[in-house]
């Protein structure tokens, strides 16, 4: 087992963080997978191709490069650096000739927790100054941040499909909860007043899955998206994470420890037909939607180390992606 420490925190073996992207390549649609790894060194943004495994570094820095996501273009990757203790957001174009890299953020402090908004025109972040922690915008067109919230916030979770809303949560104190806010006007709605985390949205922007502890452990809920009708998916004594809503809206993929160890399942929006879908000894974690909600990659601890796996949606033609002695984790799609 390896550690590195990045920024404030410590990646147990290595936050070595993938991203499916659909990439054109003269005329041709490759499906990419982005990840970061140790393999040189320090942590640098890597690409694979699927079918081939043929893989490039798209960094090759001394710095740590980390956490990549995906522009909804798919021509652009936002992920964090870090750099004498101070983290920050940078995007790096991956189509085109030019490979243009902008650090987003000139803040003192630490920021993370990025995401992308629907246009792919701005992104969010979590910025951390003099110990306070507050969400902010950046258009990348005029690379300005604009402070969004006044609440200290601890999680910057999904923009809405429909570009409307933007999650954020608070996990203590009097004004813990799910919070939405429209970052083009004045609303912050609280949604929720639990220890909630993990809120993500239903392509319709309809509803929002997240994750909560109201109960005594990790369960899955989903609510309407103005905080009504709040209902539990799971009931056990283990923790689910990890969750994804497919594109198409039809399940929730999650990672449960009911079995003993961590195992990847999915289960409808309304909490019906779970179906266990890696059964094995050894952890699996992160699982994520293909665009086409057909198939779902993970991340699984086949040799002490962590790979990207494949499958189907039903669990069926698992392939493994990476087989190395380095480590491969947490894939988005």
């Amino acid at each position: 087992m390896r550690k590195i420490q990045v920024s404030f925190y410590t990646v147990t073996f290595i936050s070595l963080l993938t991203l499916f992207a659909s990439i054109g390549c003269n005329g041709d649609q490759v499906d990419l997978i982005i990840f970061t790894s140790d393999r040189n060194g320090n942590l640098d943004l890597y690409s694979i191709d699927p079918i081939t495994k043929e893989e490039s570094n798209l960094t090759s820095s001394s710095i740590d490069e980390f956490e990549p996501l995906i522009s909804p273009d798919n021509s652009t990757v936002a992920f964090l650096s870090e750099e004498n203790g101070k983290t920050n957001v940078e995007t790096l174009k991956i189509i085109g000739e030019s490979k243009d890299r902008i650090r987003v953020t000139q803040e003192p402090g630490n920021n993370w927790s990025h995401q992308w908004d629907p246009s792919g025109n701005r992104i969010a972040f979590l910025a951390e100054h003099s110990g306070s922690k507050t969400i902010y915008t950046t258009n990348l067109l005029e690379n300005r941040p604009v402070r969004l919230t006044t609440v200290k916030a601890d999680e910057v979770g999904q923009w809405s499909p429909n570009g409307e809303y933007l999650l954020f949560t608070v996990h203590t104190g009097d004004r813990k909860g799910i919070y939405k806010r429209n970052p083009d006007g004045v609303n912050e709605e609280r949604l929720t007043t639990e220890s909630d985390s993990t809120p993500i949205w239903s392509p319709d922007s309809k509803r929002i899955a997240f994750i909560s502890v109201r109960d005594g452990n990790k369960e899955i809920y989903v609510m309407n998206s103005d905080g009504l009708e709040a209902r539990r998916l799971t009931n056990n004594d283990a923790d689910e994470t990890d969750i994804a809503w497919s594109p198409n809206g039809n399940r929730i993929v999650f990672v449960s420890e009911i079995d003993g160890n961590s195992e990847i399942y999915s289960i409808r929006p309304d909490g019906s037909d779970k179906r266990r879908l890696t059964i094995n000894s050894i952890r699996d974690e992160s699982p994520v939607w293909s665009a086409n909600s057909e198939k779902i990659a993970f991340v699984s601890y086949l040799d002490d180390d962590s790979e990207i796996v494949i499958m189907n949606a039903d669990g069926s033609n698992q392939r493994r992606l990476t087989n190395n002695d380095f480590n491969d984790i947490s894939p988005e799609w």
